[in-house]
């Protein structure tokens, strides 16, 4: 699929932002579409997974996710794309990985897709990524000093994401290129009342349970 122009690089109205939109809108446009067994098979477990991710549920998140093997790496800095061993490797570090992404309230994403192509063992999409960011992590991710610590923030970076599977059809890889490092233009101060409520439930309880300081994570 291709919507047939290029994406511009740039934030979507607050009131448009829907961290569902991506899991939605594959399971009811791309999904009928695809006829093979096998394509089918591997975007339900990617709709499985973005629906799960998305909402920060983490046991349905990991069950998406093959034990067999991972591979995640960021590429675009001219390395291995490990990130000096932040990209999980095993199933083992993609618990870590994936339970530091829910507990510090990095979940929050709307993907704006302009290409989504479904292969037999990898699916490519590549667009808008929108992403919510507790404002305290901006230093901590990116080196940026926010205006306000406690205020929440929209990153928006167009980005090409390549999935892999395995041969059960299981998640067992993620591997994303970026157009460049995130700058403080990349990213805006969103109101309260537009962060979705999903966002302040999941930090209610992650404050409760008390996670302990933010981490290099990403």
């Amino acid at each position: 699929m291709y919507i047939g122009h290029t994406l511009p690089e740039r934030p979507i109205p607050f009131d448009q932002f829907d961290p569902d939109f991506l899991s939605n809108w594959a399971k009811n446009t791309i999904l009928p579409t695809i006829k093979g067994e096998r394509q089918r098979l591997i975007l339900q477990n990617f709709i499985d997974h973005a629906t799960a991710e998305c909402k920060g549920d983490f046991d349905t998140l990991m069950a998406s996710c093959s034990r067999k093997h991972q591979d995640y790496r960021r590429w675009g800095k001219g390395d291995n794309g490990l990130m000096d061993g932040i990209q999980p490797q095993s199933y083992e570090e993609l618990q870590a990985f994936y339970g530091n992404l829910v507990a510090f309230n990095l979940f929050v994403i709307h993907l704006e897709p302009e290409k989504f192509i479904v292969g037999e063992d990898t699916l490519v999409i590549e667009g808008n990524v929108h992403q919510m960011y507790p404002g305290a992590m901006l230093p901590v991710a990116f080196g940026i000093e926010p205006d306000d610590e406690d205020a929440v923030y929209m990153l928006t970076i167009r980005m090409c994401l390549f999935f892999i599977f395995d041969e059960d059809g299981m998640g067992c890889g993620e591997q994303s290129y970026t157009n460049g490092d995130p700058t403080p233009q990349s990213f805006v101060k969103v109101p309260k009342e537009f962060v979705p409520q999903r966002f302040w439930d999941n930090m209610k309880k992650y404050q409760e349970q008390g996670t302990g300081e933010y981490r290099d994570i990403i």
